[in-house]
């Protein structure tokens, strides 16, 4: 019998330097595309078009300490440090910490950081650069343990619903959306088209953090009788989950048109999320006079259904899931590696640990059944084995 999935991070990042996937765009666009630079004083940083020089610090912090400052893709031998490694590497370090896959999202200064680039022609080369290399390299070593998430563009919905169809032909499972699929940070009717595309597709929404802008345009407190219905019923619930984003899909319908729509926010820091589910209920019910909305749901209801968090290391999280403030059939677990916050090379000691006194099938869901499930893995299959080529990690 082969090897099986025993534990599934939820939440891993491919933290690779720009040379390997800027390969991939056009040689006509590449002046445009990131690069990498080394400063006198140490350290790689970025250099990308519309931003100031980004240093890659805590990015690559691996087994620790965090450093903001002075952080390399390579040790001084040249060879890639922990997390920005090829696939054969990324796979030794996936058993080094006791994890049989991870959910890769892109590297931080790939998405966000490349949004102002103002060539719009050269922007959708760079995001299609970064998703072949996902898709087409490093990920195809082995598919069923490196989960790539690919990016959608930001620059109109034609582009968004494009990159999601390559993605779907092209094999990869999910893909992160950082606005809406409009582009922009507001809901629109047209992103309809996005949300009914993905489901046709079967392909799964994992926007990381989120989506949109975290907090509603809105005016001062004495004009709250003004306030759009997501503003009013996230009032309360904004911050660092997203609770601004699942109100305008609430209000707007969304979840009610679409009933299998399904959305993944990583690393939502869940101690939080008992307290916007509480108060998104308490402000549509009580100051519902403002903004005269008729729900099937509570929107804590609608949250249950359709949305998985996140969590890192998240204890309190765990035990108010104990208690029944969180249902264990939203959360993922992940290690976050190479990030800082992140537990590799110690997540198996880390889970033993946090997860002390729960019961198995819980923590079975939190880092097996629920991931398995989202991101349609086989849990009966056997998976990848690990390439026998020596890697210091």
């Amino acid at each position: 019998m082969g090897r099986k999935y025993q534990v599934i991070s939820g939440d891993g990042h491919l933290e690779t330097p720009p040379d390997p996937w800027v390969k991939y765009v056009p040689e006509s666009h590449r002046p445009r595309a990131p690069r990498l630079v080394r400063l006198p004083s140490g350290g790689d940083a970025w250099i990308v078009e519309g931003q100031p020089m980004l240093r890659t610090g805590q990015n690559l912090t691996g087994a620790g300490p965090v450093k903001f400052d002075g952080g390399t893709y390579t040790d001084d031998q040249g060879k890639p440090v922990a997390g920005a490694g090829d696939s054969v590497q990324r796979l030794h370090e996936q058993d080094v910490d006791g994890v049989d896959a991870e959910v890769l999202f892109p590297p931080v200064f790939v998405t966000r950081f490349i949004e102002g680039i103002q060539d719009r022609d050269a922007y959708v080369a760079i995001v299609r650069a970064y998703n072949t290399f996902l898709a087409e390299e490093f990920c195809a070593v082995a598919p069923d343990r490196l989960i790539g998430v690919a990016f959608i563009p930001v620059s109109g919905i034609d582009d968004a619903i494009a990159e999601l169809e390559w993605a779907a032909s092209h094999g990869i499972r999910t893909v992160m959306i950082q606005q809406f699929p409009n582009g922009r940070g507001q809901a629109t009717a047209e992103d309809d088209r996005f949300w009914e595309r993905s489901l046709e597709l079967g392909i799964a929404l994992s926007p990381h953090l989120g989506f949109g802008v975290t907090t509603p345009p809105v005016t001062g407190r004495h004009d709250t009788s003004l306030w759009p219905a997501p503003a009013g019923m996230a009032q309360h619930a904004t911050g660092q989950v997203p609770g601004y984003t699942l109100a305008q899909l609430i209000v707007g319908g969304v979840f009610d048109r679409f009933p299998d729509l399904r959305l993944y926010f990583a690393e939502s820091n869940c101690t939080y999320l008992p307290g916007m589910l509480y108060y998104m209920d308490r402000d549509y019910k009580e100051y519902n006079d403002w903004f005269q909305v008729s729900l099937k749901m509570l929107p804590s209801e609608y949250i249950e259904v359709h949305t998985l968090f996140g969590m890192i290391q998240d204890r309190p999280a765990i035990t108010m899931a104990q208690a029944g403030l969180l249902s264990w059939d939203n959360l993922l677990w992940g290690s976050d590696f190479p990030h800082s916050v992140g537990t590799w090379p110690r997540s198996r000691q880390y889970l033993k640990s946090a997860f002390e006194g729960v019961p198995d099938e819980a923590l079975r869901k939190v880092v097996l059944a629920n991931p398995a499930k989202y991101f349609g893995l086989d849990l009966d299959a056997d998976i990848t084995e690990t390439p026998r080529a020596p890697v210091a990690v």
